[in-house]
């Protein structure tokens, strides 16, 4: 997909992520911490060692300088970089325009 295929404007971003992944019966079957790729109004890129399924729900929290956003995500690609790494492509659902603008307190870039 070719940057102007994309809803938003994605940012490079190196921010700490939490994250709960649940299975197909809405079951948590991974918990951990990733690293942001980058980040958009419409969702994040994370770097991880763990594969995820593409439409997995993903409960997730990113620790901005001092806030955090909770929201939900859903997987919509997996790309292996390496033996070890995976960037998987979420985005958002259920994201208010609070935490939007939170996320734009550090990047505000993602609202153009």
């Amino acid at each position: 997909m070719s940057s102007q295929d994309r809803k938003s404007n994605r940012l490079e971003s190196e921010q700490f992520i939490s994250y709960r992944l649940y299975d197909s019966e809405d079951r948590v079957c991974d918990e951990g911490m990733a690293k942001t790729v980058n980040i958009s109004r419409s969702g994040v890129a994370v770097e991880n060692r763990t594969q995820f399924e593409v439409g997995a729900k993903v409960e997730l929290t990113i620790a901005l300088t001092e806030d955090l956003v909770k929201t939900e995500g859903v997987v919509r690609n997996v790309d292996k970089k390496d033996n070890e790494t995976f960037h998987i492509g979420i985005e958002f659902v259920n994201i208010s325009e609070n935490e939007i603008k939170q996320l734009a307190d550090i990047y505000p870039e993602i609202l153009d």
